[in-house]
């Protein structure tokens, strides 16, 4: 009769052993999953950031090479100073 106690007392802290290892393998996993979806997000966002910040360079470097042109000093002078070339006539909106 003793012996049979002992076996079932045994197999019973394997099973509450087991069965702990299986819980804490399992919190693991889904706290590991819930970080990896959060880095997921960030890696996500940080990538957005970078293509926006390339397309900016982008247009900085036509801007770059669009500043020295002869057409926007131009556009800049007429737009931005109001200067006009001394043969063109300026007509203004009296609606405005």
């Amino acid at each position: 009769m003793k012996n049979t106690e002992n076996r079932s007392g045994k197999i019973k802290f394997i099973h509450i052993i087991s069965l702990s290892f299986i819980l804490y393998f399992a919190y693991t996993m889904f706290d590991q999953q819930l970080q990896l979806n959060k880095y997921n997000s960030q890696i996500e966002m940080y990538q957005a950031d970078i293509e926006s910040k390339n397309k900016l360079v982008d247009y900085y470097s036509s801007q770059k090479t669009n500043i020295t042109s002869d057409e926007y000093i131009e556009k800049v002078a007429r737009d931005s100073l109001g200067y006009v070339k001394p043969y063109e006539k300026i007509f203004i909106d009296a609606n405005k």
